[in-house]
């Protein structure tokens, strides 16, 4: 039994049910806050997908197909990986013009993108329509340790895997000792801050949760003085990138509640509009745009939604 097999054995028993029964979907998104975990399913979907000796619909990993797809090197599995800080329309673009191609060893293809969390807002639209129509038989993999930062659009077209994930009971610990309160350690897991608050005293997270939660709340009711508040309020407690990345991550984890509480409401299309502006928003800073221009540019938009414009 490999690692993945053991520590995800519910997903991977589904997933390999799938296989057998020829309900493969034509794409999906793999959740995990684990990113080691989460490319390993990927790549053992891809080996139970083209295994020569499955059994059950799990890969045998023996066979010349599973090796060569864990060394990389299977021509009809193409992986999409970047050091970079985003994953670009380019990138993109160069992988919907290869999966165009007919299979080289297979009548089927599978393409994998690897910390999928990192595409641009351009590269997701210029996806959406490849996950839509796909040219032949195609699997579409997403890998991401969120979904948080994906267009609502993206997320209707795939199927949801979220890995099985205990808290970190070391870290807990931790925490715990640093002062942290039991909330906020669960907040701290849920929004996947696990390696952003190591050198975070908890008197500091609590502050800076506290501006996200008001920041969050100008923003959806009073975006004009969601921008006043940038500059008056939010700056003075934010020290360093990290503190940034602590605040924006908080505010996705908002928007998630806020977009799942307004899924049945007559206001959805304007707060789909809002998640996606937040998004791009976070990616503009990824891309190296000041903390302070994305948010204030972010609040000026969600001013014309809210009117109507």
């Amino acid at each position: 039994m490999t690692a993945i097999v053991s520590t995800q054995a519910q997903i991977t028993k589904e997933l390999a049910q799938t296989i057998v029964a020829q309900r493969v979907s034509h794409s999906y998104l793999f959740v995990g806050a684990n990113q080691i975990q989460t490319n390993e399913l990927g790549l053992w979907f891809c080996q139970a997908l083209f295994c020569q000796n499955s059994q059950a619909g799990y890969p045998c990993l023996q066979c010349d197909y599973c090796r060569r797809i864990a060394q990389h090197d299977f021509p009809d599995v193409v992986l999409v990986q970047s050091d970079k800080q985003s994953i670009g329309v380019d990138e993109i673009r160069s992988v919907k013009l290869e999966m165009g191609q007919t299979g080289v060893e297979s009548a089927h293809r599978a393409c994998v993108i690897m910390g999928a969390e990192k595409l641009t807002v351009a590269a997701e639209n210029s996806l959406l329509k490849f996950l839509e129509e796909p040219a032949g038989a195609i699997t579409t993999i997403l890998l991401a340790n969120s979904t948080n930062n994906f267009l609502p659009t993206i997320l209707s077209r795939v199927q949801i895997i979220q890995l099985a994930a205990g808290q970190d009971e070391q870290l807990t610990q931790k925490l715990h000792s640093q002062g942290y309160s039991q909330p906020d350690i669960d907040l701290i897991h849920k929004a996947h801050l696990e390696n952003l608050v190591a050198a975070e005293d908890a008197e500091h997270f609590t502050k800076l949760k506290t501006q996200a939660q008001s920041w969050f709340k100008l923003l959806i009711t009073n975006p004009q003085q969601a921008f006043i508040a940038v500059a008056a309020s939010i700056l003075p407690v934010i020290e360093n990138r990290i503190q940034q990345q602590i605040f924006l991550s908080l505010l996705e984890w908002y928007f998630s509640q806020y977009l799942q509480q307004q899924a049945q409401q007559p206001t959805w299309h304007q707060s789909r509009r809002l998640v996606e502006q937040f998004l791009h928003a976070q990616k503009l800073w990824q891309a190296n745009v000041s903390f302070e221009n994305s948010l204030e540019q972010l609040a000026l938009i969600a001013d014309s939604i809210i009117k109507g414009s």
